[in-house]
């Protein structure tokens, strides 16, 4: 019943927002209930706490360090029963107030690479999308988003996306700690540089699991290669130099 009660809710949330014109003026506004705020986590770093994630990024390499996000089984219930399209404004790429637009960077990337280097979320759209701001605040430049080869994304970035969907059906909640790290080259157009990752990581925490994966950001992952990618908790924390976990507590 609290259930049922919690996805009704959910539901006025989201006709409620429907009713509104979701325009770039509403998008504008809607980053700007959220501005970034300081942060001495690196010289260039800022925090950026929305209803949905939080995220500490490096705003002068333009990459997310690290992400968390309490994923549900009601968020998921809401996605599938919900009508937000993965098109258009919903689907579009945004900064976050008072951050440079990467858009063109990406297609200089694009240019240059042999390889597609997609937008790589690393809290995945398909999980927030289940209610409009969500969908949109997902797709966020530098705080959501680093550079990925597009057989990374759609390899075992991707895997992990299904594999925190398929965990609903055995748990409530499932936390997520992901983010990038390290460089394999920069990419600049207009005064701005983006750095491409060499890694992506991800922790999973579910009932009393916990799943780490250290993903190499490459144009020849694969889903299958999910498993290959697992590691240990401590070893995470030495390849990254610091714990997701102990950044943004549960």
């Amino acid at each position: 019943m609290k259930k049922q009660i919690i996805i009704a809710l959910l539901c006025a949330f989201a006709i409620s927002a429907s009713a509104q014109t979701i325009n770039a003026a509403y998008v504008k506004a809607l980053y700007q209930q959220y501005p970034t705020l300081p942060s001495d986590f690196c010289p260039a770093c800022k925090l950026w706490v929305n209803p949905y994630y939080r995220s500490i990024a490096d705003t002068a390499k333009h990459m997310p360090l690290v992400t968390y996000y309490v994923y549900t089984k009601v968020h998921r219930l809401q996605q599938e029963n919900g009508n937000v399209p993965r098109t258009g404004i919903y689907a579009a790429w945004h900064a976050a107030d008072g951050q440079p637009d990467e858009t063109k960077v990406y297609k200089q990337a694009n240019v240059e690479s042999p390889d597609m280097i997609a937008k790589g979320h690393c809290q995945a759209w398909i999980l927030l999308a289940y209610d409009i701001n969500g969908a949109i605040l997902s797709d966020t430049y530098t705080f959501n988003a680093g550079m990925e080869y597009q057989g990374q994304n759609i390899g075992t970035e991707i895997a992990t996306e299904e594999l925190c969907r398929k965990l609903t059906d055995q748990t409530d909640s499932v936390r997520i700690w992901c983010g990038t790290f390290g460089s394999q080259r920069t990419y600049t157009k207009n005064g701005i540089t983006v750095t491409l990752p060499s890694h992506y990581y991800k922790i999973i925490k579910y009932n009393d699991q916990l799943l780490c994966y250290w993903m190499p950001n490459l144009p020849t992952e694969k889903r299958a290669l999910l498993p290959q990618r697992k590691v240990s908790h401590d070893q995470l924390i030495a390849n990254l130099g610091f714990d997701p976990m102990a950044i943004f507590k549960e």
